[in-house]
């Protein structure tokens, strides 16, 4: 996997707010080829009337953010089991219930390291989390939106090939 190539989606943080809530965003951190360089977890990001902030601190609604949809090959799970491994022995025991074990942060230690390269992949779409219970009505609601249009489609490309 040494110097492997990969990709992720990055997504707008606009696109990513909950209307309920603060979130923690992976802001990624790039180089002018879109080369991801950092990714920066960051807490309590909160949707505000002008835009987003976290602790009193303005956050640019158009940075990209990590939501580890990650393109990857087979042979990094090996690399992220030996990672596991090493964050298991060293940080699990000093506070066992809060201990997590973050994808970008090890994928941020390997970019350091020279190990990996991630081409950062910029999707205008919308993430539906649910990380309140007040966010499910508002998933359901963008899921029956999908559905249908999905089955529109699907039935007029249907349509369209029969004639």
């Amino acid at each position: 996997m040494n110097g492997g190539k990969f990709c992720m989606a990055g997504f707008v943080l606009k696109n990513t707010l909950s209307d309920n809530g603060g979130v923690t965003r992976g802001i990624c951190k790039m180089d002018d080829q879109n080369n991801l360089t950092e990714v920066v977890e960051t807490k309590n990001i909160v949707k505000t009337a002008d835009g987003a902030e976290t602790d009193g601190v303005v956050v640019d609604v158009n940075f990209l953010v990590s939501m580890n949809m990650w393109g990857l090959t087979p042979e990094f799970l090996d690399v992220l089991e030996e990672g596991f491994k090493e964050f298991f022995e060293k940080e699990v025991p000093g506070n066992p219930l809060k201990a997590e074990y973050l994808i970008p942060i090890f994928i941020g230690e390997l970019l350091e390291q020279g190990k990996m390269s991630v081409n950062v992949l910029k999707t205008n779409d919308t993430w539906y989390g649910m990380t309140y219970h007040e966010d499910v009505a508002a998933v359901k609601d963008s899921f029956k939106k999908c559905w249908r249009t999905t089955c529109i489609r699907l039935t007029c490309l249907v349509i369209c090939k029969r004639r």
